[in-house]
């Protein structure tokens, strides 16, 4: 291999990997997943009942329970996602993390910011100037846009690097030459 091709190797086997976060910066990462486990559970509770929504969100109406072919994997999808995200937050902080690259990760945390951003938008909207009956509760939004900042904090964080201990070598049963 020529130099240039092993640099390129080496940006994503770094030599060095990051141990896990000090607890000062990672425990907007832990409250994260607490939150996302919260709404598996609630997706999880729905999906059971084979109902759409969520608790503290609007009622459904009868037409969109027609336009949905299987609700129970609607909400079992919806739930793996938010499992999903779980990891995410957790791959931020924990050493394992390391072994996702670090573009890959950094994607996710930001894509899925967005996608609660934009939800929380539409929330507050819906609270602020409810458009139908039985709108989403002030409570849902004030525990939503918490969440968002919970997340978005946790996103900033893992891409300023705060708090890594970026000396830790990584073992990887490899002799160093």
């Amino acid at each position: 291999m020529n130099a240039k091709a092993i640099k390129a190797a080496r940006r994503w086997r770094p030599e060095r990997r990051p141990a896990a976060v000090a607890l000062t910066w990672a425990w907007f990462a832990y409250l994260s997943v607490l939150v996302q486990l919260v709404y598996v559970v609630e997706k999880g509770y729905y999906a059971t009942q084979g109902r759409l929504g969520i608790p503290g969100g609007p009622l459904v109406s009868v037409s969109q329970y027609a336009e949905t072919s299987d609700v129970a994997l609607t909400q079992w999808t919806l739930a793996l996602l938010g499992l999903l995200s779980a990891i995410i937050a957790l791959a931020a902080v924990r050493p394992w993390g390391g072994l996702v690259p670090r573009p890959l990760l950094l994607l996710g945390l930001w894509a899925t910011g967005a996608l609660a951003a934009v939800s929380q938008i539409h929330v507050a909207w819906e609270v602020l100037f409810p458009s139908g009956p039985g709108g989403w509760s002030p409570w849902a939004a004030v525990q939503g846009v918490a969440a968002l900042c919970l997340w978005l904090a946790m996103a900033w964080i893992y891409t300023r690097r705060l708090g890594l201990d970026t000396t830790a070598v990584a073992n990887t049963g490899r002799d160093a030459k």
